[in-house]
């Protein structure tokens, strides 16, 4: 399976959440039953300073995941308050249970600012 593209907005100091079903080639759920989802975004596909996306699963057998921000950092959670404005590439990887990864979803989140 190849990474599927999909671009998205984040409002700084706003809560950030989107859910996301991955499908196989043959459009049908992925059961990510036996699965670990992990997601991390940052400024560029080079740097080392990773953002955790707060992947997790939903609904493992229709293969619906959610990535999260909250709108505060809090210990180790960034949150969207302490992001640059701007353009950051994200990626989302699913690991078995061999410990085998694949990249299955990728693409550009843009930072906004905001009033508040």
């Amino acid at each position: 399976m190849s990474a599927i593209p999909i671009n998205f907005t984040i409002n700084k100091n706003t809560d950030f959440k989107v859910s996301i079903n991955i499908r196989q080639s043959d459009n049908n759920y992925l059961d990510l039953t036996s699965y670990s989802v992990e997601a991390k975004m940052a400024r560029n596909y080079t740097t080392t300073n990773k953002i955790s996306l707060n992947a997790q699963k939903i609904d493992p057998a229709t293969g619906l995941i959610e990535l999260s921000l909250p709108d505060v950092s809090s210990g180790l959670i960034v949150g969207t308050d302490s992001l640059k404005i701007g353009r950051y590439v994200y990626d989302v990887v699913l690991t078995d249970s061999l410990l085998s990864k694949e990249k299955v979803i990728t693409g550009v989140i843009e930072v906004h600012p905001s009033v508040t």
